[in-house]
């Protein structure tokens, strides 16, 4: 592809700030004028915010030329400061006064002499921080305590510019102090249409140069639908579109401008930019038509993934025209994002992280029964231990058994400590069994008419050794008499 000649001074568009194409918009012409006035009043600090591309760095070269000849200025890039003696070494590398192998310290104390020299003379110092809410807030207090340096008039003048981000950090409790300070503040945001049309033609009339002898009718619609009137954005596009046609030696089309959108940010162009016409090649060496690939579709790799397209779904409105053709020959198939078929993720579920992998294990453990009585418990295997023999004791000990007779329960005996309140019927038996933790809930034992009044009964069955397994012990105590026995047990009392 030809590339022109062209010294940068006669290029009507380049993305590095340059003061002499200053274009005087709305907001960035009222930021300059208040931060010329704040510093020359010595009002305080001026903060400039922006999203990125609105002209933050041209603002703070265009104030950097229109004080220099009163004012010694530093112009800082925040982004290439991190420390005390770095910030020091550019002030002072700024001002034209030596930095290398000094120290911090030494450093500081010859700016401040500096300073004093300026505000004797009736100057002063500006510091313009570009970038600064990527300088650390230390550094940014280490500047604000600049401002208190003893002077007949003040001799510091600070202008910070940076994103949102900025203004969210000096709204911390910790920068009050420099908040105070802040006597101007300036926003920048991006062109509306009628100053992206004006800003458009005074960059060419700045270069020597006129917009109708080198863009073609829609063309600055055409940029404005594109990049939304972000200038940096702007000269981006119309100066690669220039270099699409240089070598054809012909006006820019509203084609060429979506062809150096694609070119530059290898996306589709925004919506309708391509209906405006024939777009011109991308680039010199086009890759083969089987090969070729539609802008509005994407493959991710390869290994079985599929292509994917946007926008070219099921929808009859958005298929009822067919798309005007490229100029390589292909369909461009532009239509609305939002249509199309809906996307379905199906994973494979035969091997599920996050299935338990005990759940089948736990489905064993527990096992409910209904049980009819102690005797149901006669053709399982029973377990002994140390902790059953002296769980069997302290039953022993609450309540004395009866004859020899097993299956009539015994009457009740009361525990030395009041009873509880009367709770809901809960009959549990509780048993030894191989298995920990089973559970087998039982129906409530049948009493006599003599205790029909203790209907609310627990009964635990447990087998104190092996002589004992022919004569099961059943005790029946009360509700209140088992959470006594068990309050006794955490508490360690085996009396």
């Amino acid at each position: 592809m030809h590339i022109p000649s062209r010294h940068p001074s006669t290029r009507p568009f380049m993305a590095a700030p340059r003061t002499q194409f200053y274009h005087p918009a709305t907001l960035i012409d009222a930021a300059l004028k208040g931060i010329e006035r704040c510093i020359r009043r010595a009002e305080g600090v001026a903060l400039v915010v922006g999203p990125p591309g609105t002209g933050k760095s041209l603002l703070l070269a265009k104030v950097a030329e229109q004080v220099r000849d009163d004012f010694d200025v530093a112009l800082l890039s925040g982004a290439s400061i991190c420390t005390r003696r770095a910030l020091w070494q550019a002030v002072m590398a700024a001002i034209g006064e030596p930095f290398r192998g000094i120290e911090e310290g030494d450093l500081r104390l010859a700016l401040v002499e500096r300073i004093r020299g300026l505000a004797a003379s009736g100057a002063g110092l500006v510091i313009l921080v570009d970038e600064a809410n990527t300088l650390p807030t230390r550094l940014i207090e280490e500047l604000r305590l600049l401002t208190n340096v003893p002077t007949p008039l003040p001799a510091v003048h600070i202008v910070l510019a940076g994103s949102l981000r900025l203004e969210e950090m000096l709204a911390g409790s910790r920068m009050e102090s420099l908040a105070q300070r802040i006597a101007v503040r300036g926003y920048l945001e991006p062109l509306d249409h009628a100053e992206t049309m004006a800003y458009l033609r005074g960059q060419t009339r700045a270069a020597g140069l006129a917009w109708d002898r080198l863009f073609a009718t829609g063309c600055d619609d055409a940029v404005f639908k594109a990049t939304d009137g972000v200038p940096r954005l702007i000269n981006q596009l119309c100066d690669q579109s220039l270099v699409l046609v240089a070598e054809s030696r012909r006006l820019v089309t509203p084609a060429d401008i979506a062809a150096a959108w694609r070119e530059i940010q290898r996306l589709p162009a925004p919506s309708g930019l391509d209906t405006l016409g024939p777009v011109a090649p991308l680039t010199a060496d086009l890759p083969p038509d089987d090969d070729f690939v539609a802008p509005h579709s994407f493959e991710f790799g390869g290994d079985g993934m599929e292509m994917i397209e946007f926008g070219s779904g099921d929808d009859p409105v958005a298929t009822a025209e067919p798309a005007p053709a490229c100029g390589n020959g292909h369909q461009s198939q532009v239509s609305d994002p939002w249509s199309g078929p809906d996307v379905e993720l199906v994973f494979d579920h035969t091997n599920d992280p996050f299935e338990s992998l005990f759940h089948a294990a736990a489905a064993g453990v527990v096992e409910r029964l209904n049980v009819d009585g102690p005797e149901t418990f006669h053709d399982r295997q029973h377990v002994k231990s140390r902790e059953g023999q002296a769980l069997g004791r302290l039953l022993a000990s609450l309540s004395a058994p009866g004859p020899a007779a097993s299956t009539t329960p015994e009457p009740v005996v009361q525990a030395a400590t009041p009873p509880a309140p009367v709770m809901p019927p809960m009959p549990v038996a509780l048993s030894s069994h191989p298995e920990p933790r089973r559970a087998a809930a039982v129906e409530e034992p049948r009493l006599d008419d003599a205790t029909t009044d203790d209907a609310d009964m627990v009964v635990i069955e447990d087998d104190v050794d092996d002589s004992a397994l022919s004569r099961t012990a059943v005790f029946a105590v009360r509700p209140g008499d088992y959470r006594s026995l068990f309050t006794r047990l955490r508490r360690g009392d085996h009396s």
